[in-house]
């Protein structure tokens, strides 16, 4: 065939050719999954010949060419990309086309070793059916109840490894592996091992951290298929890295701040000295001996803790339905607040046109109860073999649907917002990803598996919104953030619009944000996402810069020209004079991805850019550092921000290489990534910002 097509005329790119390849792409998905190799290489081959850029951008996307969709039957995978890297020199395919067929054969060497982890669990789950996922929910359930402190410098073959949030993802994992062997209903938790924290103990770490590895392989594939990154293969070792070494360190940079944004406002939590937490009044409760009848001891069908909570509506609406928050719930609207651009009440808003962030927290409070309510009643056994035995068979609850259709009903005092809420947060098992952190009610055949823990902790309005796809009703009419933003730079004298539409040049134009002050144009795109959790939110985050890099490119080109710069003035009723020097940039809500640059035009923080507009402060440690070129806020200062040399960049820059190594058997899965010295960065800005200047604010730079 390839002689074949080395005798070929390449047909012309056109709309009709374009949707042929892509039509292809479904038909090369089924050689693949029914293992016809010959066919499978065949389709590729005409695909990437006829156009390999779109062909290649089509599989990409859809994520065609992962071995884990296949069985990681890896040696098709790999014939599949060096097929079509064989004949390179025919194809009219950009450089990072080629380099995404490269990393899938690199990748795929790995592939093997994968499908070992996928037997081993999968061994492990028929051999032990009936009490694998009651057993596995129950633990991770404890790790979340009890906080989990994992070291991250310990083997990847160590359970101590890893975090109470790759669990939840290794229990979703042995989840769905469950579901492609055997039916999900109530035989599937009905019971659990006895010995799982004693002689069996092993076996469940050894399932759970083969699920955390197995997902990283799967992240990797994710990585290469949909944000700017690729595989290498050395030796025995995979490495995936950013094709720009900014990417990455804007992603690292981007946890970091996060996480320091959520200490920042956990102190303040610890300062004010806010309401009661759950835990306390269920010590409380337990300690004045309130709450010592809550819980009893049932010897049949297993022995087991059962709650004896009265189903009394007055009991339910004044102590979980009530508006006024614990301060779990608090806690849960500050994770929150780290990507809100409006007032703390502004966390109360309408999540459907029946549900409200308020009923999620409120559902949460529910969960927390009776998950802190089962802890202490544990927590006061002498005997630990008893503790851990009652553990096992208590701490997960069963509900019939009926039950918990009740149990809500009682809390809102409204049937269908009941059970919209219930669905809202219930698992589809066909889903192709599933995770107990977003979904965690597991529908078991007329039962629902809820691990009450996790529930309690989770950011599950942040979740349910994501997993429901509901982020453009939760934003609503305004976007908070392209509002923010807008006013700050009016307070500082800009000329601005926000949410402008006109029409230059002969072409349509939506402006998020467009200001003007000293001769500068500045065209601002905005996109208003949650700070990514998955790779996968990750990947839709990334996706949407890109589409905000598109819409800027063509920006930049109309108003190259003085004319369109004139024309456009004209509409916005703005009495300037042009040309202008023209500056452009993509403002995200949340921190992943503040400080890389797609094609000349930076992407920044909204809250650090608000912060440069209205402070010009860092702070570092005690101290807040100035980086504005004067006492006061000038149009160089933005300039300067958006450019090359800004404090964004210093902050990739002090960021230092480090790779995650995970053992895949015989080979190593490695991810190329950056950590931050905090005490090597302070001294960073203390040397390039000079002296300190007392005060400071919420929202800063790092």
């Amino acid at each position: 065939m390839v002689a074949l097509l080395r005798a070929e005329a390449r047909p012309p790119t056109s709309k009709a050719l374009a949707a042929e390849v892509k039509a292809h792409v479904d038909v090369l998905e089924r050689h693949l999954a029914d293992d016809r190799p010959r066919e499978a290489i065949a389709t590729t081959l005409a695909m990437v010949f006829m156009d390999a850029d779109h062909a290649i951008a089509c599989v990409r996307r859809d994520g065609v060419l992962r071995a884990s969709r296949y069985g990681f039957r890896g040696s098709l995978i790999a014939r599949v990309a060096k097929a079509a890297l064989g004949v390179r020199d025919l194809l009219a395919a950009s450089p990072d086309r080629i380099a995404y067929l490269e990393s899938v054969e690199a990748l795929s060497r790995l592939a093997g070793n994968a499908l070992v982890l996928q037997q081993e669990i999968e061994a492990t789950i028929r051999s032990r059916r009936a009490e694998v996922l009651k057993t596995v929910f129950v633990m991770v359930n404890s790790l979340f109840y009890h906080g989990w402190l994992n070291d991250n410098e310990a083997s990847s073959l160590s359970g101590h490894r890893y975090s109470s949030e790759e669990y939840a993802e290794a229990a979703s994992l042995v989840l769905r592996t469950y579901a492609s062997m055997f039916p999900v209903d109530g035989a599937s938790f009905a019971y659990v091992d006895a010995h799982a924290v004693g002689k069996n103990a092993l076996v469940y770490e050894r399932l759970l951290v083969a699920a955390i590895r197995l997902t990283k392989f799967r992240e990797a594939e994710l990585f290469i298929d949909g944000l700017p990154y690729r595989a290498d293969n050395a030796g025995e070792t995979v490495t995936v890295s950013s094709i720009d070494p900014d990417v990455e360190r804007s992603i690292r940079l981007g946890y970091i701040q996060a996480q320091n944004q959520g200490m920042i406002r956990f102190t303040y939590l610890q300062e004010a000295d806010p309401a009661v937490s759950m835990r306390s009044v269920i010590d409380r409760g337990f300690d004045d001996g309130s709450f010592q009848t809550l819980l009893e001891i049932l010897e049949k069908p297993v022995r087991r803790l059962v709650l004896k909570l009265p189903a009394v509506p007055e009991l339910f609406e004044q102590f979980f339905g009530r508006d006024d928050l614990f301060r779990d719930e608090l806690q849960t609207m500050l994770a929150l607040d780290v990507d809100n651009f409006g007032t703390f009440d502004e966390l109360i808003f309408p999540i459907t046109d029946r549900v409200t962030s308020m009923d999620i927290f409120k559902v949460q409070r529910y969960f927390n109860f009776l998950s802190c309510a089962y802890q202490r009643r544990l927590a006061d056994l002498e005997d630990p073999a008893e503790r851990g035995e009652l553990t096992l068979t208590s701490t997960l609850l069963v509900i019939r649907h009926a039950d918990l259709v009740e149990q809500m009903r009682l809390i809102f005092g409204d049937e269908d917002k009941s059970r919209e809420i219930i669905s809202l947060l219930t698992m589809d098992i066909g889903e192709p990803h599933l995770d107990l952190q977003y979904r965690p009610f597991v529908d078991a055949g007329g039962y629902y598996v809820i691990a009450p823990h996790v529930v309690a902790v989770s950011n599950l309005v942040r979740n349910v919104i994501v997993a429901n796809r509901l982020r453009a009703a939760a934003i609503g009419p305004r976007d908070r953030m392209v509002l923010a933003v807008t006013e700050a730079l009016r307070s500082v004298g800009f000329l601005v619009r926000n949410d402008f539409k006109t029409k230059i040049a002969g072409k349509e134009l939506e402006l998020d944000v467009v200001a003007w002050r000293d001769g500068s144009l500045f065209l601002l795109e905005c996109k208003n996402a949650y700070h990514p959790v998955s790779v996968h939110e990750m990947r839709n985050s990334w996706d949407h810069i890109r589409g905000a890099r598109k819409q800027l490119d063509k920006r930049r080109e109309i108003f190259a020209d003085p004319a369109n710069q004139v024309a456009f003035f004209q509409k916005l009723n703005w009495e300037v004079d042009a040309p202008c020097d023209v500056h452009t940039g993509i403002v995200i809500a949340n921190r992943v991805f503040h400080g890389a640059s797609l094609n000349g035009h930076p992407i920044r923080q909204a809250h650090e850019l608000i912060n440069v507009l209205t402070s010009g402060r860092i702070v570092a440690d005690e101290d807040s550092l100035s980086f504005w070129i004067g006492h006061d806020f000038q149009t160089a200062d933005l300039i300067a921000y958006l450019g090359t040399t800004s404090i964004a960049t210093d902050q990739l820059a002090a960021l230092d290489p480090r790779e995650w190594r995970y053992s895949m058997g015989y080979r190593e899965l490695a991810f190329s990534s950056y950590v931050l010295d905090m005490a090597k960065w302070d001294r960073e800005l203390r040397a390039r910002h000079g002296p300190a200047i007392p005060g400071g604010r919420r929202e800063d730079a790092g």
